[in-house]
Order: C-alpha cells, then structure tokens, then sequence
C-alpha cells in the first residue's frame, strides 16, 4: 500500500468502520462501530507504522509480519506503560491484524492489480505471549480504577539521592525536573537529524536552534543552552529530545543538571544508560527509602504535579491553562490527560 503512515491508516480504518451494529455483531464480524474507539485504535497503529519504518525501513503497512508486531510490543512493555495501556495496544494490534485481513480481500475483490496481496497471512498473536509476559515479569504497572491511585513517589529527592552511579543519577534528575519519558533520556547525542517538517509540526521551528541538513531534514542540537522560564522565574537549561511516536519536544532541567549533562558530553562525547540496569537502580533506591516502587515513570509523575501547582502560583495560569501547558511540556496534546496525572 502506497502512502504516508497516516494514509494507509485511515485506509485501514475504513475498513473496519461500521457504525450501527451491535456489540455481537462487532465480536462476530470484527468491525468497530464506535468511532472514538477506532480512532484510539488508530493512533497505535500510526505510533507502530513509524516505529517499523525507524527500525526495520518498513513503508508499507501490508508487509507487516508477527517479527515486527513482537518487536514493537517489547519496546512498548520495557517503558514501563501501565498495564492498561499495554492491553490497550495489544487490542489495537489485534483490530490491525483484522483491518490487514479485510482490505486484502477488498483489493483482491476491486482489481487484479491488487492480487499479489491475496496471499498474503497475518498473525500477530504473538501479542499475547508478550503481554502475559509483561504482567507476570511486572514490566507493566498495575492500574487502579480507584481515583485516589497515584503512582508518584512520595518522596522523589530522597529517591534521587540514595542513586549512587552518577549517570543513573542524571537521568533520574532529568526525568524528575523535566517529566521526561526514559526513551528520551537513555541516549542524549550531542545533536540529532529530524525531518524539518516535524518541527514546524510541533511550534518548535521558532523556539529552538536548527541547521538545516537538506530540503527534508535539519541537524538539532540536543543541548540548546539556558533560558528564562517566566512560569517560574527562574533560569532552566533547554535539552531537545524526540519522544513517542518520534515527537519532539523541549526538556526543562535545572541549571546544575544541565551543566552536569554538558560536562557529561564533554567528557564521554555521549550519554547512555541501559534501560533495564536504570529500572533495578531505581527499584533498589525506592526499597532503600521505604517507597513504593513504580518505575521511571513515576518520576514523570512528580513533575506533572509539581509543575502543575507552580505554574499557577509563580506564573499565573489559570486552571484549564496549567492542564495545558503541562501537557505540552509531557508531549501530551489534549489539556485532560494532565488530571490523569493530578489524581
């Protein structure tokens, strides 16, 4: 299938979109008649077709096989998502794989150009192997229907000093000041290429410094140096990263660990840790100081509540402008995803 990422998406969509039939009729026949649902679903397969593309130079979104479903799953289970989430995704794949099934059989009904796709087979019931895998191992968090249910530490500091490697250190300082996810922070280059059309997509072509490399791509430094945060008065180092979905964006950070960072580069030209090494240093410190555990991301946690509050007293926002403005700086888009964090 020809196209970008999003169009051979939407064109899967179509397919499955059946507004009217019953929640029976749906289980029998596979369709989706919910729209919200199906365009949930959807996002996970835009986030899956730039995925395989990064990784495997794969464009066509047919030419999907059980390798690549089982490789993006285990890159989604080893970002400690909550366990919610990674179901989520596990169903999104399993409409994905009926969508592949029903839109070869459309071709091969359409036109014969199309009959190479005929035999084609899809089965990505690997899913179910890793998810299980994901549960049993505790690569995931177990999610709360209760309201109350928080997965911040509650004392994220001390969680912070009782790290005694110093990289693992400054990647726990970054996710904490800046509410990064670990993707973003494992590796910090001194500049990244991205297609330019990306920034532009994502109002950062005017708030960062880029060169431009070709007519679609631009060289970024990481390290984009030391800015006046009027939010909350006060000077915070600026470090680009590119996060879900290969959205870019600007990590805030105190100056000293912005500095430690620039030293860090200056000597090892890189930074990188491993991600499952980081993990069991975080859950050694969370058992050092009595908390409980809850992965990388609950330091995204603390920062989208501490920022929440300080922005409104220090910069004045008002309520709905603070969900907003948080979840910008967490690469969210939609102002409620800020009060899941809030609970």
């Amino acid at each position: 299938m020809r196209g970008s990422i999003h169009y051979q998406t939407g064109e899967l969509a179509k397919v499955l979109f059946m507004p009217g039939m019953s929640k029976y009729e749906q289980k029998v026949t596979g369709f989706i008649a919910n729209a919200k649902t199906l365009a949930t679903y959807r996002e996970v397969w835009n986030e899956l077709g730039i995925y395989v593309k990064e990784h495997f130079t794969l464009k066509d979104l047919q030419e999907l096989k059980d390798k690549h479903i089982a490789h993006y799953m285990y890159y989604k289970a080893y970002q400690q998502i909550s366990q919610q989430r990674l179901e989520l995704t596990s169903s999104a794949l399993g409409k994905l794989e009926i969508a592949l099934r029903k839109l070869n059989a459309k071709y091969s009904l359409e036109s014969l150009r199309y009959s190479s796709n005929i035999d084609r087979e899809y089965d990505f019931s690997v899913r179910h192997e890793i998810l299980d895998k994901a549960r049993k191992n505790l690569l995931v968090i177990e999610t709360s229907d209760d309201p109350t249910f928080c997965r911040a530490y509650d004392d994220p500091q001390a969680l912070i000093d009782a790290i005694t490697d110093s990289a693992f250190q400054l990647a726990a300082k970054i996710q904490y000041e800046s509410g990064a996810r670990l993707e973003g922070i494992e590796r910090i280059d001194h500049c990244l290429s991205i297609k330019t059309q990306k920034l532009h997509d994502n109002r950062l072509s005017d708030s960062i410094d880029y060169i431009r490399i070709d007519e679609l791509k631009s060289k970024v430094d990481q390290l984009q140096g030391i800015e006046y945060d009027s939010l909350e008065a006060i000077q915070k180092g600026r470090i680009f990263d590119i996060e879900k979905g290969g959205k870019p964006g600007i990590l805030l950070v105190s100056v000293d660990t912005y500095k430690q960072l620039k030293a860090h580069l200056l000597k090892h030209d890189i930074f990188r840790i491993d991600p499952n090494k980081y993990r069991m240093v975080i859950k050694k410190a969370a058992q050092i100081t009595n908390q409980e555990y809850q992965g990388s991301h609950g330091l995204r946690w603390n920062f989208a509540r501490e920022r929440f509050k300080k922005i409104q007293v220090i910069g004045g926002l008002t309520y709905d402008q603070a969900l907003q403005q948080v979840s910008w700086e967490m690469k969210h888009e939609r102002a409620d995803i800020t009060e899941h964090y809030l609970r």
